[in-house]
């Protein structure tokens, strides 16, 4: 794998080793008159100029001693202006205590690792209500699309993803 010079620039590290950055996701779904849709945006970061104006999921980065839940939650309402009333697995979680310390058990939908981003995803089926917003900061053009029709477009146009996603939407949306 190549690393150019601006990715080991960003890299977090600990004792010197370079080190993937954890992010969580959403496939936030809603049924309506029968069919089935799915929230997607344009992803709007303007120093990420590879995937600039790509289509995405919601998601983001962990702050700092955030829950994996509460992040997703804050992420999803940041990005799209939605409250995330479901998420699949939240209720199985299990928290352990030892040593004055806790270490929780959850079951994401899947994982994705994105080799050269260097980024590591926890990807969870939500459901949330709301009025979704224009844009933020960081999203454009974010809508509820048809199953099928994002089917179409991840088939037909993949290039036009944020590669960290086409994973997760493949599997969700069953293209082999």
């Amino acid at each position: 794998m190549k690393i150019v010079w601006w990715q080991r620039l960003f890299l977090p590290r600990v004792l010197g080793e370079g080190l993937y950055i954890p992010f969580v996701a959403a496939i936030i779904e809603k049924e309506e008159r029968g069919r089935k849709y799915v929230l997607i945006q344009k992803r709007h970061k303007w120093q990420d100029h590879k995937y600039c104006g790509a289509w995405e999921i919601p998601g983001g980065k962990f702050r700092a001693f955030e829950d994996v839940f509460d992040t997703l939650r804050r992420e999803v309402r940041e990005e799209c202006g939605l409250e995330i009333t479901e998420i699949s697995g939240e209720k199985e979680k299990v928290q352990y205590t030892n040593r004055s310390d806790e270490s929780t058990i959850i079951k994401p939908y899947c994982v994705t690792q994105m080799k050269e981003g260097p980024f590591v995803g926890l990807v969870f089926l939500v459901k949330a209500k709301g009025k979704l917003v224009d844009r933020t900061k960081e999203t454009r053009e974010i809508q509820w699309i048809d199953k099928e029709d994002l089917k179409q477009m991840i088939t037909r146009q993949p290039e036009t993803f944020y590669t960290a996603f086409i994973g997760p939407l493949r599997e969700y949306l069953k293209i082999r």
